[in-house]
């Protein structure tokens, strides 16, 4: 049966190399090529004057850097027995702009080639890092054809014609992108992995805060965290839980540092300043008893829950609206650790103590607890799944 792409846009690679994929070879996870294309891409990041201009395109470059995927190849262990499953399809997300480059490097070091549906949203750091992967290609074309970049509208037939030539489909999206994405069969052997609508909190101490003494630097990673990509991150926390004695100085100083260094940097469009009134509107209505507790500004906008829900994430914001918890102890947080919550930001609670919780708690979320400033750090571990294992397939040698 022919394959109907009308519509499909190839950004990087070549229409017929599409359906020539399945015929590659697979390669061993963290392949030599790959490292060394990796690195190399990573070089022309990191002396690339357009990319400086991009954040999140330099934790990229410095990501897969040769030193930081010997590192991964390392916690992988032995993985002589694994080779790529075949041909990744990867439905990258509109609001997170590298998400792509994360996915597409990933399926690579997996051993797969890749077919990659980029963002439908017209982000800036997208063309620099497409630019940047052709001209690395031109120098290290030995994995030219295992990468195709590809932009189509929500054609139905061409989900079909991409989920049928791949091994792995990779969704990044809502409920609904997933739910559409798999009206599209796949073979029988094929795999789904979807990476859905999800949200992130972050718990501070407040005693262990007002005795730090870096306190700007940890403005700044918390806007790392937050602002730098509009909170539209799944790993961005939305809501802050406060415990400690000393809650109400320790929240005071540290959005009084927050605020300084948001006014400064974030470009605070009128529609994002009118949706969070909005949505404060609305959460007042429908949770009696929350506060607004932050000031006239619409830079930022807090609201303080006398209780935690579950469903009150459902009314999260971004660009700036946080909901705040002032808890008595770690185990008033489960209510909102269920499988929808992603990742823990965490300050001054120590290892022992998260240990203790989860042992206790056993939420059915919480894939990832790292510190405040390091949400935003892609892994190959990620909402649970160990993908490399799941990009690869074992070769069980009995002689």
């Amino acid at each position: 049966m022919p394959y109907n792409f009308d519509g499909l846009n190839v950004v990087l690679g070549e229409l017929s190399a599409l359906t020539l994929m399945k015929e590659l070879p697979p390669l061993p996870p963290f392949s030599d090529p790959v490292i060394a294309f990796l690195d190399a891409f990573s070089r022309r990041v990191m002396h690339d004057g357009e990319a400086k201009s991009w954040p999140d395109v330099i934790s990229l470059g410095f990501w897969c850097r040769r030193a930081s995927i010997e590192k991964m190849r390392a916690n992988n262990g032995d993985l002589s027995n694994r080779i790529g499953r075949g041909v990744a399809f990867h439905i990258a997300p509109g609001n997170v702009a590298a998400n792509f480059a994360y996915s597409l490097f990933t399926g690579l070091l997996s051993g797969n080639a890749n077919i990659v549906r980029l963002p439908g949203r017209d982000h800036p750091q997208v063309s620099v890092i497409t630019r940047l992967l052709d001209e690395t290609l031109h120098l290290e074309p030995s994995l030219a054809s295992y990468i195709c970049l590809v932009r189509y509208d929500r054609q139905q037939a061409i989900n079909d014609a991409l989920s049928a030539c791949c091994d792995t489909r990779i969704i990044w999206g809502g409920d609904e992108t997933i739910a559409q994405i798999r009206r599209s069969p796949l073979h029988a052997r094929a795999l789904d992995i979807a990476f859905s609508d999800r949200y992130s909190i972050a718990v501070i101490d407040a005693d262990s805060y007002l005795i730090h003494p870096e306190k700007k630097q940890l403005a700044q990673a918390f806007y790392n965290d937050t602002l730098l990509n509009d909170q539209n991150a799944c790993s961005s926390p939305s809501l802050v839980v406060w415990t400690g004695r000393d809650t109400d100085t320790a929240r005071s100083l540290f959005w009084q540092h927050f605020q300084i260094l948001a006014e400064k940097r974030y470009p605070l469009e009128p529609v994002m300043a009118i949706e969070k009134r909005a949505r404060l509107c609305v959460i007042s209505t429908q949770y009696p008893g929350v506060k607004k507790v932050s000031g006239e500004s619409n830079m930022l906008v807090r609201v303080e829950l006398p209780t935690l829900d579950a469903s009150v994430l459902a009314l999260r914001g971004n660009c700036g609206f946080f909901m705040e918890y002032v808890a008595n102890n770690l185990d008033e947080i489960n209510a909102v650790c269920g499988e929808r919550c992603q990742t823990l930001a965490s300050f001054g609670i120590s290892s022992d103590a998260f240990s203790a919780w989860l042992s206790r708690a056993r939420p059915k979320g919480i894939d990832r607890i790292v510190p405040i400033g390091r949400t935003l750090d892609f892994s190959l571990q990620w909402d649970g799944y160990d993908l490399i294992a799941m990009l690869t397939r074992t070769v069980a040698r009995v002689c």
